[in-house]
C-alpha cells in the first residue's frame, strides 16, 4: 500500500477545497455579511493545511493501484465532509459540529438532506456554500464511477473499457481522458441550466446555486420551500430537464461529442430509464387524480416533478408527497431505492443493476425449465461474467441489507418507525428528504437525535461510495501485501 500518494492526493483535495472557500467569502463580503471572514479564515486554514500533507507525503512519481484507488475514494470524501463543515460550524448559524458534519456531509454525497430550519435567512456566502459542496460531489462521484468502481466489476463502466483489449498504460491515458472530457461536459451542462433558470425568472443568485445543485442530483435549495416556493411552471420544466440529463451516464454525452449521436438513444439502459420515468409519473398522476382530487393536468404537473426528483436522488419538491397517501409513498420509498443510471450523478442501485437483476431471474427460470440448456447474460451486445454478475447481486444485497439494518438503529435510537425506514432509505440513497411529516419536503432533519445524525452521515458516504468500497477496506485480506 502506497500510503505516501494516498496522502499526497488527499492533500491536494484539501488544498482545492480550501481555495473553494474563496467564493462564498467573496459573496459574504460584496453583500456586507461579516460571514465572509469565516470563509476566508478558514479556507486559508484549509489550503495551508493541505500544502502542509502535500510537502509531507509528495513523491517524485505518484502511483495509485487498485488498493490505493478504494482507500483514497473513501478517505477522501471522509476528509472534505469534516473540513467543509468547519465554515457552517463557526459561522452565525449556531450550529453544533454535529450538525455542521451532517450537513456537510448530506451536501458533499449530493443527498440533500437539511438540518436547516430556515434556509432563507442564511447568508449568501452559506447558500453557495452548500450548492458548492453538491456540485463538487457530483463531479466526485462521476470520476470515482470511471477511475475506480469498474474494478469492482458493478459499475457498468467495465464493459466500456471491455470493448478491446488495450495495454495498462494505454488504458490509464484513456480513463484519464474521458475523466477529463466528463468533467467539462459537467461543466457545460452547468453553465446552460443556469442561464435558462435565468432566463425563465429566477434571480442570477438562485439560478447558479440550483443549476449546481440540479446537475449534481443534489437538492438544496435557497428557499425553504423548495422549488415549489417559485410556483413557475417554465423553471419546474427548466429543473426537470436538468435532472434527466443528470441522470443519465457521463460517459454517453462523450460518446455524442465524438460523433456517436445514436449511442444516447440506443442504450438499454436509458430505455430502461426512461420507461421507469413514464411509467412511475402516469401512476402517480392517476391516483393523485382518482383519490386526491388533482385535476389531471395538476396531478400529472405535480406527479412529473415530484417522482423524478425522488427517482434521480436529487430531492427537490413542489408539493409534500409525504400526505399523498399509503399507496403512493410506498411507490415513491421503491423509487427513491431505484436511483438513475450508473455513471451518472444519482444513487440508488442503478437501473444498470435492476435489469442484470431481472436477466439473472430469466436465467434462472430458464434453467429450471431447460437443466442442460447454457444460459448466457448478455447487456447490449456483451457478455456479463460471473464475476460480474456477483458483484452486483451482492450490491443489491447489500443495498437493501444495509436500509434494513440502519432503520433498525435509527428505531432503536427513538424514531418512529416510518421515520426510520425512510430517513436510512433516503441516505443510502442519497436523496435527501424523507417520506414522513418529521423529515418530509416540508420538515428537515434537525430535531433527530445527534447520534440518530451520525448514523445517518455514515450511512450517506456508505451509500455515496458504493458499499463494496467501503466493505472492502475493512477485510485484513485488503492490507496484506
Amino acid at each position: 500500500m502506497n500510503f505516501r500518494s494516498v496522502l499526497y492526493i488527499i492533500g491536494l483535495l484539501i488544498s482545492a477545497l480550501g481555495c473553494m472557500m474563496l467564493i462564498p467569502a467573496m459573496f459574504d463580503l460584496l453583500n456586507n455579511n461579516k460571514e465572509w471572514r469565516v470563509f476566508a479564515s478558514t479556507g486559508i486554514i484549509s489550503f495551508l493545511m493541505g500544502i502542509t500533507i502535500i510537502l509531507a507525503f509528495r513523491n517524485r512519481e505518484t502511483k495509485i493501484g487498485s488498493k490505493e484507488t478504494f482507500l483514497l475514494s473513501v478517505l477522501s470524501w471522509i476528509f472534505l465532509a469534516a473540513i467543509s463543515a468547519l465554515p457552517l460550524y463557526l459561522s452565525n448559524l449556531n450550529l453544533s459540529y454535529t450538525d455542521a458534519f451532517f450537513e456537510a456531509t448530506s451536501g458533499i454525497t449530493t443527498t440533500g438532506s437539511t438540518i436547516l430550519a430556515n434556509i432563507e435567512d442564511a447568508s449568501k456566502g452559506i447558500l453557495i456554500w452548500r450548492s458548492i459542496l453538491q456540485w463538487l460531489g457530483g463531479i466526485g462521484i462521476i470520476v470515482m464511477a470511471v477511475a475506480a468502481l469498474p474494478l469492482l466489476h458493478m459499475s457498468g463502466f467495465q464493459l466500456f473499457f471491455s470493448e478491446q483489449a488495450e495495454p495498462s498504460d494505454k488504458l490509464k491515458e484513456r480513463v484519464k481522458n474521458l475523466a477529463t472530457s466528463i468533467i467539462i461536459i459537467y461543466l457545460i451542462f452547468t453553465f446552460i441550466c443556469a442561464l435558462l433558470l435565468n432566463i425563465v425568472g429566477m434571480s442570477l443568485f438562485d439560478s447558479i446555486c440550483h443549476s449546481m445543485t440540479t446537475i449534481a442530483t443534489g437538492g438544496y435549495s435557497t428557499q425553504n420551500n423548495s422549488i415549489g416556493h417559485y410556483d413557475s411552471l417554465s423553471i419546474e420544466i427548466v429543473i426537470i430537464f436538468g435532472m434527466i440529463i443528470a441522470s443519465l451516464p457521463f460517459i454517453l454525452f462523450v460518446k455524442m461529442y465524438n460523433n456517436d449521436i445514436k449511442s444516447l438513444f440506443l442504450d438499454k439502459q436509458v430505455k430502461g430509464f426512461f420507461f421507469l420515468l413514464l411509467a412511475s409519473i402516469f401512476i402517480i398522476a392517476i391516483w393523485l387524480n382518482t383519490k386526491l382530487n388533482f385535476n389531471f393536468i395538476d396531478a400529472l404537473r405535480v406527479s412529473a416533478f415530484n417522482v423524478i426528483s425522488i427517482i434521480t436522488g436529487t430531492g427537490y419538491s413542489t408539493e409534500d408527497f409525504s400526505k399523498w397517501g399509503g399507496f403512493a409513498i410506498g411507490l415513491l420509498f421503491i423509487f427513491m431505492l431505484v436511483g438513475g443510471c450508473t455513471g451518472s450523478t444519482t444513487g440508488g442501485i442503478k437501473i444498470f443493476r435492476i435489469q442484470i437483476l431481472f436477466k439473472v431471474i430469466i436465467q434462472q427460470i430458464q434453467k429450471v425449465i431447460r437443466p442442460h440448456q447454457i444460459v448466457k447474460i448478455t447487456y447490449s451486445k456483451a457478455l456479463i461474467d460471473d464475476k460480474t454478475t456477483l458483484s452486483i447481486l451482492a450490491l443489491i444485497f447489500l443495498f437493501i441489507a444495509s436500509v434494513f439494518i440502519i432503520a433498525a438503529i435509527l428505531y432503536f435510537i427513538g424514531l418512529d418507525l416510518l421515520t426510520a425506514f425512510s430517513a436510512a432509505a433516503t441516505s443510502i440513497a442519497v436523496v435527501g428528504p424523507g417520506l414522513s411529516a418529521e423529515i418530509g419536503p416540508t420538515g428537515n432533519f434537525n430535531s433527530l437525535p445527534n447520534q440518530a445524525k451520525w448514523v445517518l452521515s455514515a450511512a450517506m458516504i456508505i451509500g455515496r461510495l458504493e458499499f463494496l468500497a467501503v466493505l472492502i477496506l475493512i477485510m485484513p485480506s485488503f492490507w496484506k501485501r
